[in-house]
């Protein structure tokens, strides 16, 4: 008896002629908890995917949202993101359903992402090289595996080009202009992979979007090396 990923309830599997000769995805979710996932729809900032159904007009220009126009505003950001595409609104029940899969160490539960990951992929930017975002080697031992690695490992076959120049306190536990003031890049590329990067077109992957800074720096850190354009792949969209 298959059972939901993450509220362990037992899945109510329904024939169907889809199931029999395999079209119809495997149920990872109960209908209860692929409920409370709020997919992303409706007019999206056209760099960074928010939602501007819900907001004020005086916190969005057109199609940008006023965080992607100070990010813009400043020359040294000017194009470095060309666009994130997520999956869901972090809603408390999504921010629940991450707590547990990368600080309690529940490794399967990514599964219940990779599908709508996937087909998003496809969709948005098929084709370039999958980078995900590093861990440090403390916040890697502390966690057991790379929840990034996870979800990049189930859209296609990442490269591990970026690594953090130095440990660094959870992105969680800074306040939201700490995020956005590094002094200096955390992240370097690899040297082993750097062939790999240049000229390409990349994707880098994350779980979560908040303000945009980790996935900047990184991929900047990427274009300072040689790569054509730098994109990213989120589950949320904080």
């Amino acid at each position: 008896m298959k059972r939901c990923l993450y509220c362990d309830a037992h899945l109510q599997v329904r024939a169907s002629w889809g199931g029999i000769f395999g079209v119809e995805k495997e149920k990872l979710l109960c209908e209860k908890c692929s409920g409370k996932l709020e997919s992303l729809a409706g007019p999206l900032c056209e760099i960074c995917g928010r939602s501007l159904n819900d907001l004020d007009e005086t916190y969005h220009n057109g199609t940008l949202c006023s965080d992607c126009i100070r990010w813009e505003d400043d020359v040294q950001w000017q194009g470095v993101l060309t666009k994130n595409c997520s999956v869901y609104q972090y809603n408390s029940f999504l921010k629940e359903m991450m707590a547990k899969f990368k600080y309690r160490g529940d490794y399967a539960l990514g599964e219940a992402f990779g599908e709508s990951l996937l087909s998003l992929y496809r969709s948005e930017c098929r084709s370039n090289v999958l980078v995900p975002i590093p861990l440090s080697d403390e916040r890697l031992y502390e966690r057991g595996f790379n929840q990034a690695d996870v979800l990049a490992s189930m859209v296609g076959a990442p490269v591990h080009a970026l690594k953090r120049a130095h440990h660094e306190e959870k992105q969680s536990k800074k306040t939201r202009e700490a995020r956005i003031r590094k002094v200096e890049n955390p992240f370097v590329v690899v040297a082993g992979v750097r062939e790999q990067v240049t000229s390409a077109h990349i994707t880098i992957v994350d779980d979560i979007y908040t303000t945009g800074a980790t996935l900047r720096y990184a991929a900047k850190a990427l274009l300072d090396c040689g790569a054509k354009s730098v994109s990213s792949l989120t589950v949320a969209r904080g």
